[in-house]
């Protein structure tokens, strides 16, 4: 059955909610009506208040570190589909996206998310089957940043980067065993970044529709990063190359 609600939980995780992706929230609870800032705010939006206890009943996960306040986020107002996303992105050389390739752990998911947020990444675009989806989890790993860079539902990965590469983008597939290095690119057109399963790397199938592999110099003494920590010198890389995706 596909997740319709998660919960966010805590004041900053809230308040990145409210500011950036307030049509998302459908309810929050409060386990007290003290917090100024919280509630103006959420009387401008005017939205459903409830107490907190109401809410650990609700589907609410037991043990979550609340702080004394949660909010009900619906994910149909917060994923985009990826038709809305791309008919309305401006595509030019500035313009760069991440494709999650089967990524299992929320932990994972929620740093790329970071990633992509602090690199000026247009959209992270993930997978519906086969791949952590977005949680509560998620988004506390993220800091929040879930609400402020586009999160994009798609499909079938190998469908949706033939759509990219007819729009212009070139595909870049990150591999340990690749010839080209990520330093060594010039990131001359818009990219798109695949990042694959954490035991099984890039499917096999969607391994062929990269334009250029690319992999990370490292030292001999450490074998590989993890996806995250791959995405993020990635990520870095490519703004390095691309100032005003940063402004």
């Amino acid at each position: 059955m596909k997740q319709e609600k998660i919960y966010i939980y805590g004041k900053h995780a809230l308040m990145e909610a409210l500011r950036n992706s307030p049509k998302a929230v459908d309810k929050v609870y409060l386990e007290s009506r003290q917090d100024k800032e919280i509630e103006a705010i959420i009387s401008k939006l005017g939205l459903s208040v409830g107490k907190l206890s109401e809410g650990m009943g609700d589907g609410v996960e037991k043990g979550a570190k609340h702080q004394g306040v949660i909010g009900r986020v619906a994910l149909s107002r917060l994923v985009r589909s990826y038709q809305e996303f791309i008919g309305s992105l401006k595509v030019t050389p500035d313009t760069a996206l991440v494709v999650l390739g089967e990524i299992q752990d929320p932990q994972n998911v929620g740093a790329i998310i970071r990633s992509a947020a602090a690199f000026g990444i247009a959209g992270v675009l993930i997978p519906e089957h086969n791949q952590a989806p977005v949680t509560g989890a998620v988004v506390k790993v993220s800091a929040g940043m879930a609400f402020r860079i586009p999160l994009v539902s798609i499909g079938n990965v190998n469908e949706t980067l033939r759509d990219l590469k007819k729009k212009g983008f070139w595909t870049y597939g990150l591999e340990g065993g690749a010839k080209q290095t990520i330093g060594n690119e010039t990131f001359s057109e818009p990219a798109v970044f695949i990042l694959g399963n954490e035991s099984k790397g890039i499917r096999e199938k969607t391994r062929g529709l990269c334009d250029i592999p690319l992999s990370i110099p490292m030292n001999p003494q450490c074998e590989s990063l993890n996806v995250a920590a791959s995405a993020a010198v990635a990520l870095y890389a490519w703004s390095a190359k691309h100032s005003e995706a940063l402004k």
